[in-house]
Parts: structure tokens; sequence; C-alpha cells
């Protein structure tokens, strides 16, 4: 029997070659992209799920509310690691870790690079993670100060082919560290990277450091290992009642708190809410994924609903077949089951096609996000996915159809009475219709939207201007002349201004160390606020405008001077309630640099992204703090000032490599994430309408065959081109207009909930909904033509031979 039904389903399948073709086309399409986006999402949360203890590693999370002001960090104090490993005995290991913040000069022999990811652990850290070995011991390698375990990455780099172990790495051209053991690259769903790791204790001062309970120096991203079945909620409990012993309800306790929160390594990788240390900590807005898995969902709706459709609109043709096969004995099940085993056919075929373009495709998809997304067919991770997406796939679309063919009557088709077989699902492809119609509108729609979005955040003012500045980086060797170097690189013509400060105003932290004491004989008026250092030239080479005071005096700001200058923005004022006349001379007391009075204040100014509202930043003059060089340069011959810089740079700093970045790119890789997710919607949503139009076209076509003798007689007695497509789009326009006031209200909610994610965001205006609507009916309008022109402008004696 089974060879008998396989032998109907190849020869029905054979004889409408472009139906067959059709429902292939639409369901490989459709399953190619749920492939890919169930790629994506299975890496997505495979993240760090390559560790042995993966359920038992927590992170502790410094969350702390100071003057009203929650700040979650993904880090603690030194001291609160090796406190928790003593105190608590749930706790087996411990381990930090931190980044080196700057890039850092690595060299051996005449191979000498800057390197980002030069990072410290404790001795402990291989017990805790698990890394691969390529070389020596990763579980002793640590143990010694000045070791070094490097990746087999930065092994071929430095060391080519011969054995790095027991070789010898300078660091900043003075400190000599011995390579301990080589492991492989860190993989790709790991949420932390590094190339060098280092003992902390590779620090002579870190000893000292590590026994001073400081808590407001959150500093050391902190993982504990517990033991076999530990109730991490009731270790939490603990763990709160040793870092706030009583109970404290007046009112300044109730604006100041602070908790450390255990978070499972499987969650640390979508954890937005912690602010984030730039390359260092990769993470993702679960909420994309759930945006994913939904588009996966709606394409595969649309290409069974295109199943289902084609389907069903052809049940007149098999109307007899049906009618024969059941007087001569077939029952309904027998025939249910060959037209469900003919949808799997078309299924399985469609999925071989699928896994093929995968393949094909996925190397595109990695290249666009940045990733190292894998596909492997065999692998259990993916195999029962596809078995029971094919068994899914082959019920959703084949069962109604099925139904529909196996309940003809035989006396109806056999008398040829198709009235009632040719009506059989009209309402369901209409509704078939709706529902595709009403998935593409909504896709382009929030395409639309998110592309908007994109474009005012990278549009948006910014309180600064970031064109034509360029950032340069310094290290041991420009810090001792800081002073001379920026007085060269200003002497340099094209070079319209040149300022001292930290870092990259992006990389501007609320909370990461500077907390701000309004008054500074009280203990309890301590708020987080974002620390930026800079020289009097910093708001001029920036373009910010003061709006009241004075800039930083230069006099002031020297290296063994201890006059602190503030200057704040206009969120500070707001925060405190404060005129700007009335903050000018206030003395307030800055976390880490000392007291000192406020002399400006400036326009609120972006230094991150359009998700976060702009806070209260201080800008402090404390040289200590200068490490990088800002220069805004002139339009023009920038290839030769940049030469210039590069002279002054060698000169300087001779052993030193010369890197820098733009101010402008860098405020472009805050959306990064944003960008590519932006693009691959706007790839599947393309996919969804490409894969309803191919069903919109083979709808038609079997319309246009139905009614092809009425199409004769209508050209006959005088119908034009014209009233011809007219007459046969006019229905499906009909119900693409249907869909579009469905999707509209729908959009828009799902739309404006995303929105809400962003503190400065677009207005889903009314034209937005416009230009859907317009694209919408113009792209089924010209599918729709395609094959209502050519039967309007057929010869009628063709059509009409027959009759």
């Amino acid at each position: 029997m089974f060879k008998k039904n396989l032998f109907i389903a190849f020869r029905s399948l054979k004889k409408d070659l472009s139906y067959t073709v059709s429902n292939i086309a639409g369901l490989s399409i459709g399953i190619t992209c749920c492939l890919l986006i169930l790629s994506f999402v299975k890496y997505e949360l495979s993240f760090d799920s390559f560790n042995k203890y993966k359920e038992r590693i927590y992170r502790v999370n410094y969350d702390v509310l100071m003057g009203g002001n929650q700040m979650v960090s993904p880090s603690v104090p030194v001291f609160v690691g090796p406190a928790l490993k003593s105190r608590f005995p749930e706790v087996e290991a411990m381990t930090r870790f931190s980044p080196e913040w700057t890039p850092r000069t690595i060299s051996h022999g005449n191979v000498l690079f800057d390197e980002k990811n030069f990072c410290y652990a404790d001795p402990g850290f291989f017990k805790v993670f698990d890394f691969k070995p390529v070389a020596g011991d990763l579980q002793t390698a640590l143990g010694k100060p000045n070791n070094l375990v490097i990746t087999k990455a930065m092994a071929e780099k430095y060391f080519g082919k011969s054995d790095p172990i027991g070789q010898v790495l300078l660091f900043n051209n003075k400190k000599q560290f011995v390579v301990a053991a080589v492991m492989e690259n860190v993989p790709g769903n790991s949420h932390f990277t590094f190339d060098f790791l280092t003992s902390f204790y590779s620090d002579p001062g870190f000893d000292s450091l590590e026994k001073k309970e400081i808590w407001n120096n959150p500093n050391y991203t902190t993982f504990l290992l517990l033991k076999p079945k530990t109730n991490v909620e009731a270790l939490y409990k603990k763990i709160d009642a040793w870092v706030n012993p009583v109970s404290d309800k007046n009112t300044a306790a109730s604006k100041n708190s602070l908790h450390l929160r255990l978070e499972a390594l499987k969650d640390v990788h979508f954890n937005t809410q912690v602010f984030n240390y730039k390359n260092l900590l990769v993470i993702t807005d679960f909420k994309y994924i759930r945006i994913f898995i939904t588009i996966a969902i709606l394409i595969l709706l649309i290409a069974c609903a295109n199943y289902i459709n084609l389907s069903t609109a052809k049940a007149s043709v098999r109307a007899k077949e049906v009618g024969i096969r059941k007087t001569i004995g077939a029952g309904f099940s027998q025939l249910f089951t060959q037209f469900i085993g003919e949808t799997f056919l078309l299924t399985l075929v469609a999925v071989i096609i699928s896994v093929l373009a995968v393949n094909a495709l996925l190397p595109y998809l990695n290249n666009l996000l940045g990733k190292q997304i894998p596909f492997r067919i065999l692998d259990r991770g993916f195999l029962p996915y596809i078995i029971t997406g094919t068994l899914l796939v082959s019920l959703l679309a084949g069962f109604y159809p099925a139904l529909v063919l196996a309940r003809f009557k035989p006396v109806d088709t056999l008398k040829g009475d198709f009235a009632k077989t040719r009506s059989s699902g009209v309402s369901v492809r209409k509704g078939l219709v709706i529902l595709q119609f009403t998935i593409s509108v909504a896709l382009i729609l929030g395409t639309i939207i998110v592309r908007s979005q994109l474009e005012f955040m990278q549009s948006k003012k910014l309180g600064f201007d970031k064109d034509h500045v360029l950032i340069i980086h310094g290290n041991a060797d420009i810090y001792k002349k800081m002073d001379a170097f920026a007085t060269n690189l200003s002497n340099i013509s094209g070079v319209q201004d040149v300022a001292q400060t930290w870092r990259s105003p992006f990389e501007t932290v609320v909370g990461n160390g500077f907390s701000i004491k309004e008054h500074p004989t009280s203990d309890d008026d301590w708020n987080v606020v974002g620390g930026i250092a800079g020289n009097q030239h910093y708001l001029t080479t920036l373009g910010i405008p003061l709006i009241a005071g004075r800039n930083f005096d230069p006099i002031k700001i020297k290296k063994d001077s201890t006059v602190n200058e503030f200057i704040v923005n206009e969120a500070f004022l707001r925060h405190y309630r404060l005129k700007p006349d009335e903050a000018l001379g206030k003395q307030v007391i800055l976390g880490l640099t000392g007291s000192g009075a406020i002399v400006g204040v400036v326009k609120d100014f972006h230094t991150s992204s359009m998700h976060d509202m702009i806070q209260p930043i201080v800008l402090f003059n404390n040289p200590q703090y200068f490490g990088s060089i800002l220069l805004r340069i002139g339009p023009g011959r920038l290839s030769s000032v940049l030469q210039k810089i590069e002279n002054e740079w060698h000169a300087s700093a001779p052993a030193r490599p010369f890197n820098y970045s733009f101010l402008d790119e860098e405020y472009d890789s805050l959306y990064r994430t944003e960008q590519r997710l932006g693009k691959l919607m706007s790839l599947f949503c393309g996919t969804g309408i490409l894969v309803t139009c191919l069903g919109l076209l083979g709808l038609m076509a079997y319309i246009v065959s139905q009614r092809t003798k009425e199409i004769g007689i209508r050209k006959v007695l005088g119908a034009s081109v014209l009233n011809i497509t007219t007459m046969l789009s006019s229905d499906l326009l009909r119900l693409v207009m249907i869909a579009i006031v469905i999707a509209s209200p729908i959009t828009w909610y799902f739309m404006h909930h995303w929105l809400q994610d962003f503190a400065y965001r677009v207005n889903i205006s009314w034209y937005l909904f416009i230009a859907a609507s317009v694209i919408t009916i113009l792209i089924a309008f010209a599918t729709i033509s395609i094959q209502a022109i050519r039967a309007a402008a057929a010869n009628p004696v063709k059509s009409l031979r027959n009759e």
C-alpha cells in the first residue's frame, strides 16, 4: 500500500509541475528562513554553555540605590569575592576577572602590537570556567605572578610555529611575562573574551588592595561556583544579611541601599540592565530573540497558507480521481492518508532544499551579524527540530486540503457537478489571503519603524559635534610627556583643537566609581554620576556650549595641584533642583577626586546610546586621569594631517604602535546590534513578502485558468485589457485592504511597546501606515497584474475554440 500511495503521489505531483514547483518554492523559502532563525536563536541561547559547571556558576552583581537612582553593575569591589568564599560554605570556588581598560603594547622580538584583550583573573579561574588547553597546564598556569596564559591565535601571532611555553612577552616595553600555558581561542558564544590572561597578583600592590573593605569601587567582575544542590535564594538572604546587618528605615536609607545579587551564568548574556563594559561583555536583549522567533513563525504560516490556498484551489482538478477511487472502495482514511502523504513528500523535498540553502547562506548571515553561528544537520540540537518541523509543517499545510479532497461525494464528482467542489474552501482561501497580507503589512510596517528609529538615533543631535574628531589612547610613554605631546599636535596645520581627557565620551558610564556629595559635611547624600576628566580644551574640541559660568582655569590644571574645579550638565541641575546661578560656586565632593567648586554649567550632551536618558555628568580637571587625546581636524587634507600626527606619535613613543579611532565611528558602534538586527529584519521581511507573492501568483494563475472562457467572451463583447485586469484583481485587492485594516492597530501596539526601550525615540506617525499600505497594495497589484494582464491580452479565439 505504501509503494502504491507513493507512486500515486509522484504521478500526481509530476502531472502539474507548475503547481508542484510553486508549492516547493514557497515551503523551501519559509523553511530556510526558519532554519536560519533557529540557528541564530540556538546560538544566542548557547552562550557560556560550554562550561562544565554552567548550572552552578553565578555572577555577583552590584545593585546600589544612591540618591534615589538605581545602578546595577556586573562587577563588585575587590574584597567581595574572597569574603564570600571564606564566609559562606555554599561557595565551592571563586574567581574575579578584570580587563586592562586601554590597549597595552605587547612585544616579542620584532613583533609588536597594541592589544585590547589583556585581562587579569584569580589563580582559580580555570577551576570555575572550562577552556580547552593546547599546551601547558591551565589549572596551575596562573599560580605564580607574571605567568601568562595566551590563546592559540596569539601564540601563532607572536611565536609562529615555535613552542611558546616558557617564552617571554614584554608588556608596555618594561614588564616581562612568561607564557605558562596556551589555550584554544575563547569561543564565540562566551559573554566575555580575552587573548592574554595573567594573575591579579602580577600587580605588586594587589595584595594590600584586596584587604581594604571599600564598598564604593566596584571594578572586579566576580563569579562564584556554588556547591551542588545549593539553595540560591537562601544563600542570597544570608549574603544580604552580611551586607546589610542592620535595617535602617530612616529617610536616607530609603534613598540609599546596597545589595549583592546572584545572577545565573545562563542569564548573563541577556542582562541589559547592567551597564556594558565596552569591548568586554557580549550582551543581547532577549526581546530580539522573541522578535525573530515570531518572524520565523509568521513566515512559516505564510508558506503553509500558500500551500493550503493552492491545494484547495486545485481541488476540482482531482475531484474525478477522488470520485472514481471512492466508487471502487477507497475509504475516507485511505484518501486522507494519501493526500497527507503527498504534502509530506513535498515538505521533505523542501526541507532538503532548505538544508542545502542554509549551508550556503549561513556565511553571509554570520558576516551580517558579526557572529560565528554553526549549522550541523546531524547535531542533536538541530536534527530533532528538523524532524519535528517536517512533520508539523506537513500536518499544518496538508491537513485541511486533505480533509477537503477526501470528503468529496463521488456522485457529484462523477456527474461533473463541480459547483460544490469549486466552492470548496473559498472562504478559507479568502481568510488565508487576509492572514498572509496581514502578516506582510505587519512586517513592512515593523521594518519601516525600526529603520526610522535607527536613522533617528544616528542623526539626532548629541549636544556636541562628533564629526572630524579623532581620539588617540595614550600609554606609559605618552603619559610622561602628555602636555608636550598635546602641544606638538596643536601646532600641526589642519588640527583645530586638542584636548586631554580620560577616554572617549562614549565610554562614560554613570556610576563607574564616581559619586558626588552635595553637602560635604553630610554622610547621607551620595549620588551616582558620570565622571569625565578633561582640560580647558575639552569643551571647545567637542563644541559643547557653556550656558553659565566659565571653563576650567588652565593654571589650576597641574599634576601637583589639589585644587578641583567641576563643570556640570543640565541633568545635574535637574536632579538637585538647582538653577545655574545657584550651582556656580557650590562646594561638592566628587568620589575618587576630592572636594572642589562648581565653576560652569554646560548644555546636556549624550554619552551613551538613545536607550538611556541623559544622566548627571560632572567634568573635572584632575590630570591624574588624563590618558587620551581628542583632536578636532579641519575639513580636507585628512590623510596628510594623519601622517603628521603619526610622526609626532613616533617621536614621543617610538616603541609603541600608533592607533586611533574617529568619534563618529565609535558612536555608530553603540548601535551595531540594532543596525545588524534591523538589516536582518528587513531581509526576513522581504522574504516573507516574496513567499506571499509566490502564493498570490499561483492562486491568480488558477483563478485565470478557471475563468479563461469568461475572459474570452468579455473580450469578444468589447472589454478592454484594463477592464479585465480590474475585474480579476478587484476581489483579491479587497482582501488586501481588509488585511491592512487588521494589521495596522496590531503592529502599532507591538512597535509602540518596542520603542519604549528607547529613552529618545521617533513617534509612530500616520504617514508610516500610509507608506506601508501603499507599498503592500503596489506589491499585491504588481503580482496579480502579471497573470491578469497576460490573460486579458490573450487571443479570445483560443480560449473559445473548445466551447
